[in-house]
């Protein structure tokens, strides 16, 4: 049975619905991430109080995460909360009997993520990280990661100082436990304005980098990719190395959580089934995520 552990960003999402012209007025590209401050948080609650389709538990790799343990594989999860319901919302949005999360509690707020959707389905998102900033190496479970058969975070983990550090400690223990490594991108913007501790996360020869089609052609342009990539190609499939798995053609609901999803349900099987049938498996997965409002099935 498949152990993944990770640390990251623990959100809550906010699905919003938004019209093509409301999206150009925030000033927000379509389909990308930006970090926004707490006062800006706030005036767009209220805002969009009545737009808001859901609030759930988010954040990329916990998203993969509960992908992962739905599949079977028994999960760890390191983050920094704040003291208020939203945290607690986000750990009963796990099965404890598959997810264990080790969390700090913060003098912050518990994290929000804007998820603005427009008509075509395609999610924007805005962060207010509040809490996650307080993230650090002692949030580490030493003993769950260990154990762990992976180590799993992404670039929007090691957007802050803390985060980094909390990286650079979690690194040196899977690598001295001989654990497989599996670094997401996030989001082009991230990539662009964090480069120079993407290139030293990847230096570390991370065993399975994982993007979009975007994301990897920007980082190609200035870093050498020592592992596996496993590419998300949106209504395409997705891809791992020369696999190619295209999806069926369905009607997209939103694609938040899709490539989250992948990642996590390709986790929880490569190792068993082979890259293959666990990409067939990711896939059909994502297309699913597609197909509902919200990050989860």
């Amino acid at each position: 049975m498949t152990r993944i552990y990770g640390f990251g960003n623990a959100l809550i999402d906010i699905e919003i619905t938004i019209s093509e012209e409301e999206l150009v007025s925030l000033g927000i590209k379509k389909g990308s991430m930006v970090h926004i401050s707490a006062n800006q948080k706030n005036t767009w609650l209220k805002q969009f109080h009545n737009n808001i389709v859901s609030k759930q538990p988010g954040g990329s790799i916990a998203n993969s995460l509960y992908a992962a343990s739905t599949e079977g594989a028994l999960c760890s999860f390191s983050c920094s909360l704040g003291k208020d319901k939203e945290g607690k919302n986000f750990i009963d949005g796990f099965d404890i009997r598959r997810t264990k999360v080790f969390s700090s509690l913060s003098k912050k707020p518990t994290g929000m993520c804007f998820i603005f959707i427009t008509p075509d389905g395609e999610r924007t998102m805005a962060s207010n990280l509040s809490a996650n900033e307080d993230l650090s190496p002692e949030n580490l479970n030493k003993p769950a990661l260990t154990k762990s058969n992976w180590l799993v975070f992404d670039a929007f983990s090691v957007c802050t100082s803390n985060g980094f550090k909390t990286a650079k400690e979690a690194l040196k223990i899977a690598k001295k436990n001989q654990l497989k490594i599996a670094f997401g991108l996030a989001d082009v913007n991230v990539i662009k304005s964090n480069l120079s501790d993407i290139n030293w996360v990847l230096d570390q020869k991370i065993d399975l980098v994982v993007g979009n089609e975007i994301e990897l052609k920007l980082l190609h342009k200035t870093t050498k990719i020592y592992g596996d990539t496993l590419c998300s190609l949106g209504s395409k499939g997705a891809k791992f190395n020369q696999i190619n798995i295209k999806t069926q053609k369905v009607s997209i609901t939103n694609t938040n959580g899709a490539g989250d999803a992948l990642l996590g349900v390709f986790l929880s099987s490569v190792d068993q089934l082979g890259p293959n049938k666990s990409l067939q498996s990711a896939v059909s997965y994502a297309t699913e995520v597609c197909l509902v409002g919200g990050p989860r099935l």
